[in-house]
C-alpha cells in the first residue's frame, strides 16, 4: 500500500490578508509557525519513508518544523511548488473579483482549467504535482509531500483519476492541514482519498 500526505503550508501574512501568494515567495507568519509544530505533534506518530518539499520558503519552513529532529531528509522538488498565480499575485480576492468576474468565478467553482488571469490552470499545476509525487513514490510507501493549496488539491483530485466535474468535490486545504491518499499500487489514477482536511 503507498500512502501519500499532502500537507499545505502555514499561515502567512498574505494568507491572512486574503491576497493571492501563487508563486510570491511570501514566509510563515508567526501563526504559521505555530500551526507546523501542531501539525507535528498531529503526524508524530505516523513514519515516513520520505519527505519532499516545495522551493518556496514558505513550504520548507513549515516542512522542516513539522518533521523536527525525524532522520529523513527533506528533499526539495521544484515541480510541486504553487500554481504560478499570473496577474492575480499579491493582489487581495475582493480586488481580483472585481477587475475579473468572470474568470474569478470559474476559478471559485471549481474548474480544473479555470486558472489566474495569466498563470497556470489547476489542471496544468496538478498535473506537474501529481507526476513528481509519483516519481517519488517509487523508492517509498508513505511521502509526505508539503507543498500548497491550489496545486495539491488539483494533484489530489487528478491522482484519484476521477471525472472533472468531481473536482469540486476535494476540500480546500487550510493552512498546516492535509488530505491522506492511499494506492495499492501507486500509479497515477488509482489513488482514493481517505482522508480529508486533517
Amino acid at each position: 500500500m503507498k500512502t501519500l500526505v499532502f500537507l499545505r503550508h502555514g499561515e502567512t501574512d498574505w494568507n491572512a490578508q486574503g491576497r493571492y501568494q501563487g508563486q510570491t515567495d511570501i514566509l510563515l507568519n508567526d501563526a504559521g509557525r505555530v500551526q507546523a509544530k501542531q501539525a507535528a505533534r498531529r503526524w508524530s506518530h505516523t513514519e515516513f519513508d520520505a519527505a519532499i518539499v516545495s522551493p518556496l520558503a514558505r513550504a520548507n519552513e513549515t516542512g522542516r518544523i513539522m518533521l523536527g529532529d525525524r532522520a529523513l531528509e527533506l528533499v526539495t522538488v521544484e515541480d510541486i511548488k504553487e500554481t504560478d498565480g499570473g496577474a492575480w499575485e499579491g493582489l487581495v480576492f475582493t480586488d481580483i473579483a472585481e477587475e475579473w468576474p468572470d474568470e474569478h468565478a470559474a476559478f471559485r467553482l471549481p474548474g480544473l482549467d479555470s486558472g489566474p488571469v495569466g498563470g497556470e490552470p489547476p489542471r496544468e499545476s496538478g498535473t506537474r504535482t501529481a507526476n513528481a509525487v509519483v516519481a517519488a513514490l517509487v523508492d517509498a510507501d508513505v511521502l509526505v509531500v508539503v507543498s500548497h493549496g491550489n496545486t495539491l488539491r488539483a494533484a489530489a483530485h487528478l491522482l484519484t483519476g476521477r471525472d472533472d466535474e468531481d473536482y469540486a468535490t476535494v476540500p480546500r486545504l487550510e493552512n498546516c492541514r492535509a488530505h491522506v491518499l492511499q494506492s495499492n499500487t501507486g500509479a497515477f489514477g488509482s489513488f482514493t482519498l481517505t482522508q480529508t482536511s486533517v
